[in-house]
């Protein structure tokens, strides 16, 4: 096998970089695609406008639009003055940008606005998520009380498990003092992941502990979400109050 030699490295090397970050450029503007992810999987680009030896560089909105389109507008404005304060760039209550940033230090600017950008919407994203499992878990409580009786039922409770202690949701306490949780699980990966782990904790435990994930449903939570499955009971939030009971007193 033939090992390439140190112009070939470099010139795939170059090639490679060129695939990373595409740039059009349009008289005294330019508009640069960078490998930076938002949420959804799409890729952050800036605007690049020069005026003499300064340029000025924007996100184009992009970081808002990814917030918007999940769901998350409401959060983005706190988010990105945070994410602007962060990178020293700024912010004007639609785009991240860089304000007549040196032509010496463009990829500075350009590599600032775009972690910037990501970041907002990234973390207005995850605010959004946080509060739409929180309200799904009041819903879940409501419904849970229903069936086991409010007297029975813990919104919160600190459970052990064999390696770390979690904040468990939807606690219902069963005769003999066995416990059942009810956690809902949202369908973003953040949510899937964060029950996964508390659930396998909980499950190594000795002792009757029924472990529920309830998800809005059972088909919009996809193939990750079956992963549940392997450390809890999984049912829907619209299941009969007799599937609840049985699931409670399956640990």
């Amino acid at each position: 096998m033939l090992i390439a030699g140190a112009a070939d490295f470099k010139g795939r090397l170059d090639q490679a970089v060129s695939r990373l970050m595409a740039t059009r450029v349009d008289g005294d503007s330019a508009r640069v695609a960078v490998p930076v992810l938002y949420p959804s999987g799409s890729g952050c680009a800036v605007d690049v406008v020069v005026n003499g030896d300064k340029c000025f560089v924007s996100d184009i909105a992009l970081g808002h639009m990814e917030a918007e389109m999940q769901g998350a507008n409401e959060f983005y404005d706190h988010c990105a003055k945070k994410a602007a304060e962060r990178f020293g760039v700024g912010y004007d209550g639609l785009s991240v940008f860089a304000s007549w940033a040196s032509l010496d230090r463009i990829e500075s600017a350009i590599s600032a606005v775009a972690n910037a950008s990501v970041q907002a919407a990234t973390a207005a994203i995850f605010r959004a998520m946080d509060e739409k499992e929180k309200q799904r878990n009041v819903e879940l409580y409501e419904r849970v009380s229903s069936i086991f009786g409010a007297h029975a039922v813990a919104k919160k409770a600190e459970l052990v498990g064999r390696d770390a202690s979690w904040e468990a949701h939807n606690v219902v306490t069963l005769p003999g003092s066995r416990k059942a949780v009810f956690e809902f699980v949202c369908e973003s990966q953040n949510s899937i992941a964060s029950k996964f782990m508390m659930f396998s904790d909980l499950s190594r435990l000795e002792g009757a502990v029924s472990l529920n994930s309830v998800v809005k449903s059972l088909d919009r939570i996809g193939k990750k979400g079956s992963m549940l499955a392997d450390v809890s009971n999984v049912l829907p939030i619209t299941a009969a109050a007799d599937e609840f009971i049985k699931y409670a007193d399956a640990a």
